[in-house]
């Protein structure tokens, strides 16, 4: 009888024991799927920051354009939107962009880099050249961007755009 009792709080001791590892575990897990999550939160923030700056635009503050996404960038993009010049054609024609993020969402993440899907509708107003009256366009487009954190911020490596299509009034 000693003998089945010694099994039995063997089997008793093991089971206690991978229980207080499970416990461990799962509260590890928690807590690191909780400082990953604020992380997602934050590259979610910087991606709709990007795309909202890239695709808004007013003719009447050409200068403000480039400022936003220079702070918002860095590498290839950076150094792209440091050499690039406001197309006087969007200054003639009084165009203006304006552009809200629907979805955002985080598809790859580590603590230095991350990759985003981003949906967005995008307003574009501008002054037709031959008739001389205001015309709009309604789109949907589909990004994707890279972002690599650098002293603590998140910010563009890398952007595609993958689709639009235009909208209707009634479809969003």
């Amino acid at each position: 009888m000693s003998g089945g009792r010694g099994v039995m709080l063997t089997v008793g001791g093991l089971a206690a024991t991978l229980l207080v590892i499970a416990i461990v575990s799962g509260w590890q897990g928690a807590s690191r799927f909780r400082t990953q999550g604020e992380g997602m939160g934050e590259v979610e923030n910087a991606a709709r920051a990007f795309v909202e700056a890239y695709g808004t635009f007013d003719f009447r503050e050409p200068d403000a354009y480039k400022a936003r996404l220079l702070e918002l960038s860095t590498g290839d993009v950076h150094a792209a939107i440091v050499t690039s010049q406001v197309d006087p054609t969007a200054l003639g024609q009084q165009q203006t962009m304006t552009t809200e993020a629907v979805t955002v969402q985080v598809t790859a993440y580590s603590e230095r880099e991350a990759t985003v899907s981003v949906t967005t509708d995008q307003t574009r107003r501008a002054v037709d050249p031959t008739t001389g009256l205001l015309r709009e366009q309604r789109l949907r487009q589909h990004v994707t961007c890279r972002f690599v954190r650098v002293d603590g911020h998140w910010l563009v490596a890398e952007f595609r755009l993958r689709a639009e299509e235009p909208l209707t009034n009634t479809g969003r």
